[in-house]
């Protein structure tokens, strides 16, 4: 989007937040990764995320590994989603989530959470 600054990102249920969600939904959440987590998520390693404004909810969902040359994905669940605050990180994950998120304000509101693939 176009702003006086310059252009700024924002994710499409900001722009039509109506259309893009719907809680009560009986769908398939996505769930989007970079690319950089696919090994990890598919190995079992990685089995949490901390999310800033991406509304997620418990139950099925499918794991998008955004940019991956193979449009790689793999369904899995959403298990629990607890709130945490960004000061109650420690230095290193507030400030890697701060990277991520560039206009998150220091008393932001995150959800950890916790999720597995679907056996195959």
């Amino acid at each position: 989007m176009p702003a006086e600054s310059g252009p700024v990102v924002r994710p499409v249920r900001k722009l039509l937040p109506d259309t893009y969600f719907f809680p009560d939904a009986n769908g398939r959440r996505i769930v989007r990764f970079n690319k950089r987590y696919h090994d990890a998520v598919m190995s079992g390693e990685k089995t949490t995320t901390i999310r800033w404004d991406d509304p997620i909810a418990v139950g099925p969902a499918t794991f998008v590994f955004e940019d991956h040359p193979d449009f790689a994905h793999a369904e899995g669940e959403i298990l629990s989603v607890e709130r945490i605050r960004l000061i109650d990180l420690d230095a290193d994950h507030a400030a890697g989530l701060q990277s991520h998120y560039p206009s998150m304000p220091q008393d932001a509101e995150l959800a950890h959470v916790t999720f597995r693939l679907s056996p195959s």
